[in-house]
């Protein structure tokens, strides 16, 4: 497995354990379509949220903010169109009322593999139905 696939996997599981946290109830995890993977589906507060993760590698938490790359720098428009595609595939696959109600959230994961620490900032509501 490539090295970013690796840094992936564990910015997920780090999403995961950080939603949990902050009281969302996980659905379900890497949920493949043909158009791409919705990296974690959950539910608060009655509404559905679908979240994207995006981990980096980073030799300090210092200055997230100036990072030349940045994790949200990566879910590019076309990756967008295919996450709302790969959505539709699982609310219809799912028998989810089309009333129910969704959004899509970024799990930006700031990784220090020489410290093995994390950080996440979760930037809510990037679209919403």
């Amino acid at each position: 497995m490539a090295e970013h696939n690796d840094v992936g996997k564990i910015g997920e599981s780090i999403a995961k354990a950080f939603l949990m946290k902050q009281g969302f109830s996980i659905l379900g995890t890497n949920y493949l379509t043909r158009y791409g993977e919705l990296d974690i589906i959950t539910k608060k507060d009655t509404r559905m949220r679908f979240i994207e993760v995006k981990s980096i590698k980073v030799r300090s938490f210092d200055n997230l903010d100036k990072l030349g790359v940045r994790p949200e720098d990566n879910l590019t428009s076309s990756k967008l169109a295919k996450l709302k595609v790969s959505i539709e595939v699982y609310l219809n696959h799912q028998n989810v009322s089309h009333e129910t109600k969704y959004q899509i959230d970024l799990a930006c994961v700031y990784i220090n593999p020489e410290t093995r620490e994390a950080k996440v900032k979760l930037i809510e509501n990037i679209h919403s139905e």
